[in-house]
């Protein structure tokens, strides 16, 4: 079957159709972001910044931040029942178990034997002994016998039954002595002292006995002799006997037990040991702590405990939604930050380092203000506060303002998130970074940091006392507290900057910075690399000064760094120096060196100054904020006196080959900055005025708009973000600064040719030739 002729609409369907499947889809913004390197680093280092924050969150929530003798501003509860220890009832008890510890006595064995050994044998060695004078002196002074005494003695020598009477007693008397403790008169009196009541007598005869301590007898004394006679007449001595035998222990004797010190305390311990802990029940629901009420010690270990209970009843899945919850508050803050960067910053996010750099600044800041903070709850004003400041100052100091607030804001919100600060505090910590932010708008002065500090200390301490006012309960004690509150987050404020002024210089290099403070020592005449461009080339020291002073009055006007730009116009031709004599400032009046040189070498020696000195800025440690100056403020601009130079030499000369343009022209890059923009017009404006023989208003004018829009039409504004209307704005400080340093002069008729000559090349941009 023969196929059907297409129609008009049919082929117009087929060549849409064909064209859709030419046209290639256009790919989703977040797939061509996710194919850069830096921004698939700066993402990596998000989440483990995240990571990282959240598991600290977690950490620090299950804390209690709360120190003895603080004014509570919540009612709190037991959450779960548990018991614990009374430790005032455990201690009351062993210390009374302590106190009615028995001390301890130790039997004199030797006095015993002493006592025993000269009773019993008595009788036996007094048998033959008829009167005093055949008894031996000791025995006789030691029993103070007398003829009464010894009769009697002698009695109990008659007959075996009666010695056998005599020795029965002895040994009662003994036994009957070691239960009436002989002790000495001072341990007596400190036994009476004595808490204790009881007492402990120990003897290797017999088990240890107890008995009340008043059975003790001092040695010596009455007392002493009515207790060994009463003994004595217990055990059925009596008459003559009784007194020779307390006369016997009463003149050679000693005390029967003494105090023993170690056993007492081991008996004292023992008895503290075998007390049982007192143990308190709270049940779910009884109030650990009420609303104003000032904590003290006991409630403070009581909540402690109640905290461990409370996480140690807790299931798994509990813990970890927990963990979940924290690590999602980090995820979205995160994410907040690296919108707004990327937003608004997007030249922080292209550079993972400066990512890195923030979030290990960040971390940091977090970490101290939480560990510090749980380890000291009672300085939580100052801890809390202070690294939040100290974010605030290094990233207004790193970049601006509106970065900074916004940061260290989030910053405050992951310490407030962390150790469960009210919205209060996050209120004050934002108070505070804005005060610090809005007083370091450009630090020239290093007591800009301590004024600043002081500033920010006081809007602390005002915005602390407020906050407590709203949050704390109105009592008694919460003045005080108020007090030293407004006082620690005043500290954190003014410490910060003292602790900002000492490490500046290591901020600057962390974050690739440069300071007012440092660009002021660089702008110092007897900085040694400016020095040694005066010495090598004066005539480009002079330029670069004229350039400085222009540039400083253009940025100014249209609202740019100004001192910045300054600085990188006294660097900005420091490669000169290598060959200062190839450059006409230099030359003096002297020999021009390039009319020995072709079109070509010259154009290396001009543009190897560029070259030059950006490597002079590395070996002399010039910030590299300064090193663009350098190597953009020619731009990609020709080299217009030497590329007409080849031309006219190609044209005389049939085998030299017409140059192309774009060998003659400078490397670049472009000035990327409004500064470097700034800095490209005024060292041609500059260079071009000092080659006019007649700088009149109407000509400096004209021949700086001619400059600047042969600038402008070359494209070496593009990457700048540079306006038409700021264009305009520094044209006309341009003109005003130049007419206040050249003035004109009356045009002799013989230098009128030279006059409109020295014009058109002025207009031409004058430094093409440096």
């Amino acid at each position: 079957m023969p196929d059907r002729p297409q129609t008009k609409s049919t082929r117009s369907g087929v060549r849409r159709a064909e064209l859709r499947k030419r046209m290639s889809r256009p790919t989703p913004r977040w797939r061509d972001a996710m194919r850069s390197p830096a921004i698939v680093r700066g993402v990596l280092i998000a989440l483990c910044f995240a990571l990282i924050v959240g598991a600290l969150i977690s950490w620090t929530r299950t804390r209690q931040l709360v120190s003895p003798g603080r004014v509570m501003t919540d009612t709190r509860t037991v959450r779960v029942a548990f018991e614990l220890e009374d430790p005032e009832a455990t201690n009351s008890r062993r210390q009374g178990a302590r106190n009615a510890a028995p001390r301890v006595y130790i039997e004199d064995a030797t006095a015993f034997n002493e006592i025993e050994s000269s009773l019993a044998n008595l009788p036996t060695t007094l048998a033959d002994a008829e009167d005093l004078d055949q008894v031996a002196p000791d025995i006789r002074e030691g029993f103070n016998l007398t003829q009464e005494r010894l009769d009697a003695i002698r009695s109990f020598a008659r007959d075996d039954a009666s010695q056998r009477s005599w020795t029965r007693r002895v040994d009662q008397l003994i036994s009957q002595l070691r239960t009436i403790p002989v002790v000495e008169a001072q341990s007596w009196q400190l036994a009476q002292q004595s808490p204790s009541d009881r007492i402990e007598l120990r003897s290797d005869q017999s088990a240890p006995t107890r008995a009340m301590k008043d059975r003790l007898v001092p040695f010596g004394g009455d007392q002493y002799v009515d207790a060994m006679t009463l003994a004595v007449r217990s055990v059925g001595f009596s008459g003559e006997s009784t007194d020779l035998i307390v006369e016997r222990l009463t003149n050679k004797h000693r005390p029967t037990f003494v105090f023993d010190q170690a056993a007492t305390d081991e008996l004292a311990e023992q008895l503290v040991a075998a007390i049982e802990p007192s143990i308190v029940r709270h049940p779910i629901g009884r109030v650990i702590y009420s609303e104003g009420q000032v904590l003290d010690e006991k409630t403070h270990a009581l909540l402690q405990e109640e905290e461990r209970a409370y996480s140690g009843a807790r299931d798994i899945a509990g813990m970890w939604i927990d963990r979940a919850g924290a690590l999602g508050a980090s995820l979205i803050v995160t994410i907040a930050m690296m919108v707004y960067l990327t937003t608004f910053c997007p030249r922080i996010v292209r550079n993972p380092w400066r990512v890195f750099a923030i979030a290990v600044l960040m971390t940091a800041c977090l970490l101290a203000a939480t560990i510090t903070s749980v380890a000291e709850p009672k300085f939580i004003h100052l801890f809390a506060t202070g690294p939040t400041i100290f974010v605030a100052v290094a990233m207004v100091i790193a970049y601006e303002q509106r970065t900074a607030f916004a940061l260290s804001s989030m910053h405050g919100l992951l310490v407030c998130l962390a150790l469960n600060l009210p919205l209060s505090f996050l209120a004050m910590i934002m108070a505070g970074s804005g005060a610090m932010i809005w007083k370091l708008r450009e630090i020239r002065q290093r007591d800009a940091l301590i004024r600043a500090g002081l500033f920010s200390g006081g809007v602390l301490a005002i915005s602390s006392a407020l906050a407590g006012v709203l949050e704390a309960p109105i009592v008694p004690a919460i003045w005080t507290q108020l007090g030293w509150d407004a006082a620690l987050a005043g500290l954190g404020g003014v410490g910060v900057g003292f602790l900002t002024l000492g490490i500046l210089p290591s901020l600057e290099r962390i974050f690739d910075i440069t300071t007012g403070m440092t660009l002021i020592e660089l702008r110092d005449p007897k900085n040694p690399l400016l020095r040694e461009l005066q010495q090598r080339a004066p005539g480009t020291y002079n330029h670069s000064l004229n350039v400085a002073t222009l540039a400083e009055s253009a940025a100014d006007a249209i609202g740019a760094d100004g001192l910045h730009l300054y600085v990188g116009a006294l660097y900005h031709d420091i490669g000169k120096m290598n060959k200062p004599e190839y450059f006409v400032e230099n030359q003096m009046g002297g020999p021009n060196r390039h009319t020995r040189l072709s079109p070509a070498m010259s154009l290396l020696v001009i543009v190897g100054h560029v070259k030059d000195g950006v490597e002079l800025a590395r070996e002399y440690g010039l910030p590299r904020a300064l090193h663009h100056y350098i190597e953009s403020h020619h731009g990609t601009t020709l080299v217009e006196y030497f590329f007409h130079a080849a031309k006219k030499k190609a044209d005389e000369d049939e085998d030299v080959d017409h140059p192309a343009e774009v060998e003659y022209r400078y490397p670049g890059p472009k000035p990327r900055t409004r500064e470097a923009a700034i800095l490209m017009l005024c060292d041609a404006v500059e260079s071009a005025a000092r080659a006019m023989s007649d700088p009149s208003p109407s000509r400096i004018e004209a021949m700086v708009h001619s400059i600047a829009t042969k600038r402008l039409m070359d494209g070496q504004f593009d990457d700048s973000d540079l306006t038409l209307r700021e264009l305009h704005v520094i044209e006309a400080s341009l003109v005003k600064s130049l007419n206040s340093i050249y003035h004109g002069r009356i045009a002799y008729p013989e230098a009128e040719t030279e006059t409109k000559g020295a014009d058109q090349r002025a207009a031409a941009g004058g430094n093409s030739g440096a």
